[in-house]
């Protein structure tokens, strides 16, 4: 059996017992994951899944399929408190294999015990073998600033030990190098980055704040690496992945750009994917129609350094109020890396109850596919989705999808249930550069297909769940290329994760 895919579990608190805190903190809770993925090769596959304990080299082995097979085109999902072997507190990493292309979206979330209101349901992506890179950006790090701290992990992708040494570049300071650390990962294991922990980071004695960024190379194998951004005074956090050489360049697209549009705004990070070279950026936001609404910069980011762009500040001074669209970030010089992030419009006072918690981040692509899946999409009924009692159990995707031509291009978003039957498609005609929109409540057939709950999709009958979407080039320009991602949303909370390119 191949190992085609990698999935990092990111959490340094992966728990499965109660916990409870004296202040609502996403840093002091304990989470859990589930692991939601999708054959999206021709055949039928097996899968098998490895654990490796932090900083421990010895596999813990799972078959989530009990022996059984997953048809092309059908997903499944572990939960994490069902591995064997796998005890109370267990933080690491894991390694999937299977003879079929797989994708996989890991669901990171806590256990409520009685009194406990936590909604959040944390996202982000696993990666492919392609991903893996002697070099790794992340570009943002934070230690008590803006109420939140970073936790990161590197996984050692290779069977024997590697050396990981890990640059910390202070924004606050000029994007000056603040320190650096090293650390040996055992084969196939990881290493977990706290930044309120010295010895992690190496920061000078007494750092209380800090604001970044992080570059991870090794001089010999290969790693990958993801990251959790956690609040410090509320129950709310994000998950992103870390970005690899392969994924850097000049142009990077943003799949979406928000100012105080469904009362949310977006942020950017943009980071100098260079060591010794500066850039030059300018982002470009475009309307859903495709036309210009303005330009932001230029801004010089030095070495390693990053820049944070507001989409309802730009340096035109143009007014953004409502806006929504689409951006993409060019630099003359080195190439760059870029994550976004969505957030209820504070400036706006638009923190309505259902957006107050509504904390995403999602990746800047360098390039698009004509093929994109996106294995972990709901759709709740509205009387699940607003009931008093929904902590996060039951959501609601949204889609938003960026044409990376230079003329309209025709999208199909299909809607797939658990077994990999087609429930429904639906039919965009996108923009150059532009946006275009899709959830499961629009096209005829996917709310309550095969059996599904009426009014919904990924939920059924049986109590189980699952449901995917692939996003496709149309039959007219089956070459275009396209980006996504998908917004995971509950009354009071959110998080973004993006579209995987199917090979």
């Amino acid at each position: 059996m191949k190992k085609g895919f990698f999935i990092l579990l990111i959490l340094a608190l992966l728990a499965f017992g109660q916990f409870s805190t004296a202040q609502a903190a996403a840093t002091t809770l304990s989470w859990v994951v589930s692991v939601t993925y999708q054959n999206v090769g021709t055949g039928p596959t097996s899968v098998s899944v490895d654990f490796y304990p932090e900083g421990n080299a010895t596999p813990i082995n799972f078959d989530p399929l009990s022996g059984g097979t997953l048809a092309a085109g059908a997903g499944a999902s572990f939960y994490i408190g069902s591995v064997g072997g796998l005890s109370a507190g267990f933080n690491g990493n894991a390694v999937m294999a299977s003879s079929q292309p797989l994708v996989a979206t890991v669901v990171e979330f806590h256990q409520n015990a009685a009194g406990e209101t936590v909604k959040m349901r944390m996202l982000s992506n696993g990666f492919q073998a392609s991903d893996a890179s002697n070099q790794y950006l992340i570009a943002t790090t934070l230690l008590n600033k803006f109420n939140r701290t970073t936790l990161f992990s590197i996984q050692n992708t290779t069977g024997s030990a590697v050396s990981a040494t890990v640059k910390f570049y202070d924004a606050d300071n000029s994007g000056a190098l603040a320190a650096t650390v090293t650390h040996s990962i055992p084969a196939n294991s990881s290493k977990y980055i706290d930044m309120a922990i010295p010895a992690d980071t190496n920061l000078p004695g007494g750092t209380t704040t800090f604001n970044g960024s992080a570059i991870i190379t090794v001089p010999s194998g290969t790693i990958v690496s993801s990251v959790s951004e956690l609040y410090n005074n509320r129950n709310v956090g994000a998950n992103f992945e870390g970005i690899p050489l392969s994924r850097v360049a000049n142009t990077i697209y943003m799949a979406t750009g928000l100012c105080e549009s469904a009362s949310l705004d977006t942020y950017y990070a943009v980071q100098n994917a260079s060591l010794t070279n500066s850039a030059s950026i300018t982002v470009t936001y475009r309307n859903t129609n495709g036309t210009t609404k303005t330009t932001d910069g230029p801004y010089t980011i030095g070495p390693g350094q990053k820049k944070s762009i507001t989409t309802c500040a730009p340096s035109s001074g143009v007014n953004m109020h409502g806006y929504t669209g689409a951006a993409s970030v060019v630099s003359v010089g080195a190439p760059i890396a870029v994550i976004g992030k969505a957030q209820c419009s504070v400036a706006a006072g638009q923190c309505s109850a259902d957006k107050v918690d509504v904390f995403t981040i999602f990746l800047g692509e360098s390039a698009g596919a004509s093929n994109l899946a996106l294995p972990f999409v709901r759709w709740a009924n509205d009387a699940n989705y607003n009931a008093a009692s929904n902590l996060g159990g039951k959501q609601r995707t949204y889609l938003a999808i960026q044409n990376l031509e230079a003329t309209t291009s025709a999208v199909d978003v299909q809607y797939y249930d658990k077994t990999g039957t087609l429930c429904g498609t639906d039919h965009l005609s996108i923009p150059a550069l532009a946006k275009g929109n899709s959830n499961a409540s629009v096209p005829a057939g996917v709310l309550g297909c095969g059996t599904m709950n009426a009014g919904e999709f990924g939920y059924y009958t049986d109590g189980s769940f699952g449901g995917s979407v692939l996003v496709k080039a149309g039959a007219a320009n089956p070459t275009a290329k396209i980006i996504a991602i998908a917004r995971v949303q509950n009354p009071g909370a959110g998080e973004d994760y993006n579209a995987v390119p199917v090979p």
